[in-house]
């Protein structure tokens, strides 16, 4: 593993190698097995959504335990990375097609300390992820670009991870995505004493996603 970049000073910070490239495409691979053995596939999960231009599959940790596993198993790495004492959040997992984006958008509270982990690329055509440069004080809408606001862009292998601060930088995919499709991992924490710690474990995600799941026919 290796740092790229201040986050204490910055607000974010590239993570080379987070975890071995084949662990992350053996869950991509795990994931697209189980969710055979049980009839279902990628597609069954695609739903719009504001962020992106095409449906996209989004499968909540909530409902895949895998995923939750993993998170909790990162909370030490992560509590090291931001010299924070921090309780997982929530995370899910995403497929974004060809050509999609994902607006600039600022995040809300249970993504303090945010994490984006890239797990698979079809074509092995890295998709930047994009972090602007200036504070916000709210969570913000999503919008198409950063305007005049300074910003960066981190291409990144399988493994390799952004780690930033979800609430206080806007962040994006402005570039359209240029694989047939690209998979990754979204993990969010708090810290045990700071000023989001009512969100550690996201109830208010996990209700939402209960009532979401009961009203699909999947």
């Amino acid at each position: 593993m290796h740092v790229e970049g201040n986050y204490r000073e910055d607000g974010y910070a590239t993570i080379r190698g987070l975890v071995p490239p084949e662990v992350a495409a053996n869950l991509f691979k795990q994931l697209h097995m189980d969710l055979e053995s049980a009839g279902k596939s990628f597609d069954t999960f695609a739903r719009p959504q504001p962020l992106s231009r095409h449906p996209t599959v989004e499968i909540s940790g909530h409902f895949y335990r895998p995923l939750t596993t993993f998170l909790w198993a990162l909370t030490p790495t992560i509590a090291n990375l931001t010299e924070a004492d921090v309780l997982p959040s929530y995370d899910y997992f995403r497929i974004y097609r060809k050509d999609d984006i994902c607006r600039v958008h600022s995040d809300r509270p249970s993504c303090e300390h945010s994490l984006s982990l890239t797990l698979a690329y079809s074509d092995d055509l890295p998709w930047p992820l994009e972090m602007g440069s200036e504070r916000v004080d709210e969570e913000r809408p999503c919008v198409e670009d950063f305007g005049d606001e300074p910003h960066s862009a981190v291409a990144m292998q399988p493994g390799d991870a952004v780690l930033y601060r979800g609430i206080d930088l806007r962040h994006g995919r402005t570039q359209p995505n240029p694989n047939r499709w690209s998979a990754h991992l979204f993990l969010f924490w708090v810290e045990r004493h700071g000023e989001f710690a009512q969100h550690a474990f996201d109830e208010q995600r996990l209700r939402s996603e209960l009532r979401r799941v009961a009203n699909l026919d999947v």
